[in-house]
């Protein structure tokens, strides 16, 4: 990655990350089976060391690669993973300087995460002995999570690297948001927990990633920043180009207090915040869950405009439901062009199914090729941003559906897929209704497409109005 130009943002250059090839774990724990290391070891591509005074041996690792000091590593190291305690830290990092280590992850808590005059004193001296030549993530926070280079702090987190980044301030939320978003089919380009932010904090991060080609789409777990970077966060929103959604917290007096508390956050009030997000096109999600929705969307088809949309049920009932959940947040649930109507009125007019918006049709679905004919009527209509189908799991398995073969199931896949060549979303519901392992197969194969798969409509609607917002403050 190209050095980033810094100077004028008061932000901290990062752009070295990306050529991280050699990385130490400081102070691997006998009492914990040495599980920091072990979790960096399980992936990482280059040289990996151990570094402890004492520990001469780990079952399972190469004990050429153990040191008692970091200076005692003939090669230079990039990245450090420091685990010891927090009366340790000074030494360590004194260390890191003298040996000309990039950046350093400070796992360790015990600073101004205390509240205590004393933990602010030595995380300030941290920074002091750091010199502005050592770069630190932390203290108190759990690092970086780089699977295109096999760095990660977890065990059993996702090798395969992809297009989706996530800062946090808290450790806790950042492994939810690996676990869950995994069998969600999302891959993560870079993940930062970064704790207190003593050094390197979300503003920094924020530039680096706003600026990583690797990186597509950026998810934030925010509490606040510290006093005096407000200003260098307006700058990087004025110029950044890529998605941003934050889940922000401590919006309550209650959750702030905690905030401070956690990580030694300045929540700040909301209502600057809010103020910031409208204007920056910055996404709000109310969730961890809702982070990782809307990155299933805006990974699928990008920052779009969803005004006007089609509903297809396979239940009249459901889809009037759908209709009231849609118009309640603001959307539309339009007629059809008369054109596309007519063709509709044509080819769907059995009884028991509805050619209007929203379309009903459960007597017709057993016939694919009509129903791949109509999505695509419905895609072509200028008056339609975006088709919602719903599916209950049982249509996946053809053991509720007699005369069905399993040739049916690519059927619906191919169906699912057609948002892709009309550069309009298909968002398709399938719910938990039975027949899980047909679900999950076909959520599955829809996830390597790329095609946005939801339980419940409440899972997504509610992001739909916010992506749109996007569109128009840009324009």
């Amino acid at each position: 990655m190209t050095k980033l130009e810094t100077s004028d943002l008061n932000i901290k250059d990062l752009s070295f990350i990306n050529d991280i090839n050699s990385i130490a774990v400081i102070g691997p724990s006998r009492k914990r089976d040495y599980y920091f290391l072990r979790t960096h070891a399980e992936h990482y591509k280059g040289n990996i060391y151990a570094v402890h005074p004492k520990i001469k041996e780990i079952a399972g690792f190469n004990d050429e690669n153990i040191y008692p000091s970091l200076m005692d590593i003939p090669e230079s190291v990039d990245y450090v993973y420091i685990t010891v305690s927090s009366s340790q830290i000074l030494k360590v990092i004194d260390e890191c300087v003298q040996k000309g280590v990039k950046l350093a992850s400070v796992f360790t808590a015990g600073f101004s995460d205390l509240g205590t005059e004393e933990g602010r004193k030595l995380e300030e001296e941290m920074l002091s002995r750091a010199n502005n030549s050592l770069r630190i993530i932390g203290p108190n926070g759990m690092g970086m999570t780089y699977p295109k280079k096999g760095i990660c702090w977890r065990a059993k987190f996702p090798s395969e690297p992809g297009n989706i980044a996530f800062i946090g301030q808290s450790g806790g939320i950042s492994n939810l948001i690996v676990y869950k978003g995994s069998p969600m089919g999302i891959k993560f380009s870079k993940v930062f927990s970064y704790g207190n932010g003593n050094d390197v904090d979300f503003v920094d991060l924020l530039y680096f990633l706003s600026n990583d080609e690797e990186t597509d789409v950026i998810l934030c777990y925010l509490e606040g920043i510290k006093a005096g970077r407000g200003e260098a966060l307006i700058k990087v929103l004025q110029q950044y180009k890529k998605p941003i959604v934050v889940l922000k917290a401590g919006k309550s007096k209650g959750a702030a207090i905690a905030a401070n508390t956690h990580t030694a956050a300045i929540t700040g009030e909301y209502k600057i915040w809010k103020a910031i997000f409208d204007r920056y096109n910055v996404i709000e999600a109310d969730s961890v869950e809702q982070l990782l929705y809307a990155a299933k969307l805006i990974d699928a088809y990008g920052i779009i405009e969803l005004n006007n949309i089609a509903v297809l049920s396979i239940s009249g009932g459901y889809g009037v439901v759908l209709v009231d959940q849609i118009e309640n947040l603001g959307m539309k649930v339009p007629p059809f062009s008369p054109e596309v109507q007519n063709q509709l009125n044509q080819e769907l007019s059995a009884v028991g199914t509805s050619a209007k918006n929203p379309l009903d049709i459960a007597a017709q679905f057993r016939n694919l090729k009509l129903v791949k004919h109509i999505v695509e009527l419905v895609l072509s209509d200028k008056n339609i941003d975006g088709l919602i189908m719903d599916l209950p799991s049982f249509y996946l398995n053809i053991g509720y559906q007699p005369g069905r073969t399993p040739i049916m199931e690519r059927k619906i896949i191919e169906i699912m897929s057609l948002g892709h060549s009309y550069k309009k979303p298909i968002i398709p519901i399938i719910q938990r209704t039975n027949s899980p392992e047909h679900r999950s197969r076909v959520i599955e194969i829809l996830n390597e497409k790329k095609i946005p798969v939801f339980n419940e409509p409440l899972q997504f609607l509610s992001l739909l109005p916010k992506i749109t917002k996007c569109v128009r403050n840009k324009n």
